[in-house]
């Protein structure tokens, strides 16, 4: 938010030697028409920002939107509103092809974004106060690529990160991401993270649904929260229908939502179950429950429970 940039963008109009502004300033966001770059010679950058007037009257955390554009303003403006906990949002309006190439694009934030938003805007500089956001597997790709960069983010979301498995080696061992979207996507990635021994709540949730875009999935408050907030303190399951019979072709579906201390509630996808005894199989993409081939006819009950502790749930079948 230097003066000099205002400036310009006021005078623009004036010199023959301007052919668009490098800024243009709205109520509440800031985007550079082209931002000035070596690595990307034309990319347009948008912040959006946490309090309606300038000067910002506090430092903020930054969380950087990676494929959102101008054109995303009213989204961010509510995610903004919704959310107690705020931040600047930089948009970066990156397309699919772009992100693939994932070393130009962490390259780009690393060395020439990520410097000029904490020189120019009032951020908390450091990695713990400092998220990257992202929409399908490509942005999946690029989100893995600049959480491996060291002492740059140690938050993260993720909207549909696709289906094939995406190693997050060399993430920051303090990560907290937000894993949201389809079942079938999110369940690829929850994998990769409790391979890597983060647990759900502190480190990890998970939100299932169907979401225009990353803004919608945006969960400031979860992403920005003290961690004594963000422990499990209880979990419940149902099944839909509560009982099945074994002969016919039916299915139930298993819904379990977790609460945190924070009195706020996520979806739980349970990767495995313990089924008693084992009459039905798990398919976790599907979220659905199923008569194994060849199990003994008749109708079972659904009964669900969840060890907390230890994260297990169980199914028991009753006759």
């Amino acid at each position: 938010m230097k003066k000099f940039f205002i400036l310009l963008a006021l005078l623009c109009p004036l010199f023959a030697w301007c052919d668009e502004p490098l800024m243009i300033i709205h109520p509440g966001r800031e985007t550079f028409v082209n931002f000035p770059s070596a690595i990307f010679s034309e990319k347009a950058v948008t912040v959006f920002l946490p309090e309606p007037a300038v000067p910002l009257r506090q430092k903020y955390p930054v969380i950087y939107l990676l494929g959102v554009g101008p054109t995303d303003a009213q989204a961010a403006q509510q995610r903004m509103d919704s959310s107690a906990h705020k931040a600047l949002l930089v948009g970066i309006n990156f397309d699919e092809q772009e992100l693939l190439d994932t070393e130009r694009v962490s390259a780009f934030i690393s060395r020439e974004l990520v410097p000029y938003i904490d020189a120019n805007y009032p951020t908390i500089d450091e990695p713990s106060a400092r998220g990257v956001a992202a929409f399908g597997a490509a942005g999946g790709k690029a989100l893995a690529a600049l959480l491996a960069k060291k002492n740059l983010f140690t938050r993260a979301a993720l909207l549909n990160g696709g289906t094939a498995p995406v190693s997050l080696a060399g993430a920051d061992a303090a990560l907290r991401i937000l894993l949201a979207g389809e079942r079938e996507q999110v369940i690829v990635w929850q994998q990769t993270v409790e391979e890597m021994n983060l647990a759900y709540g502190p480190d990890f949730i998970t939100q299932i649904g169907s979401y225009d875009n990353i803004l919608e999935a945006l969960d400031m408050d979860y992403l920005w929260a003290d961690a004594k907030e963000l422990t499990v303190k209880k979990i419940k399951g149902q099944a839909e229908p509560k009982s099945l019979s074994l002969t016919a072709d039916e299915k139930a579906t298993l819904a379990l939502t977790a609460w945190l201390a924070n009195g706020r509630s996520y979806d739980y996808v349970p990767l495995s179950l313990r089924l008693s005894p084992p009459y039905l199989s798990w398919n976790a993409a599907s979220g659905q429950l199923e008569p194994i081939s060849g199990a003994a006819a008749g109708k079972v009950k659904i009964s669900v429970s969840v060890d907390k502790a230890r994260f297990q749930t169980k199914i028991r079948l009753k006759k």
